[in-house]
């Protein structure tokens, strides 16, 4: 096998290149459906109450709110960041869920934790709570 390589090197390229060729045409006809776009809705839930350290907001908004936001359906994770006078919340739903419905459901979530909250706190966070949707492409 060794000496028909050394004897016939011009046969063992064209047979490389045969091969890529073959390759190349065949990831080019692959079809779409093997790697579809995923579009995972995302809903950003901001609380702003300035002068509050972060350990305090983590403890009193951060905390609460994600307890709270469990109880939503169609979500796959959470990720929050406590900063001085910010909350803010990323839930990440299951793919194929409907945004609207998740912004909905996270909105009704978080306005039904504020009133359980102590009320001077109630009417600091309630003025400067926010929800954002968006959709990141996988």
């Amino acid at each position: 096998m060794a000496r028909f390589a050394i004897r016939n090197p011009y046969f063992i390229i064209v047979v490389c290149l045969f091969i890529a060729v073959i390759g190349v045409a065949s990831l080019v006809r692959m079809p779409v459906d093997l790697f579809p776009s995923v579009n995972i809705p995302v809903v950003a839930v901001a609380t702003f109450y300035s002068g509050m350290r972060p350990e305090q907001i983590e403890s009193n908004i951060t905390t609460r709110f994600e307890r709270f936001f469990t109880l939503g359906s169609g979500i796959d994770r959470m990720e929050s960041r406590s900063l001085p006078g910010v909350s803010i919340i990323k839930i990440y739903f299951q793919p194929g869920t409907d945004p609207n419905a998740a912004v909905m459901t996270i909105s009704n979530l978080a306005m039904a934790n504020l009133r359980r909250l102590s009320r001077w706190r109630r009417i600091n966070s309630a003025r400067w709570m926010s929800c954002a949707r968006s959709t990141t492409p996988t």
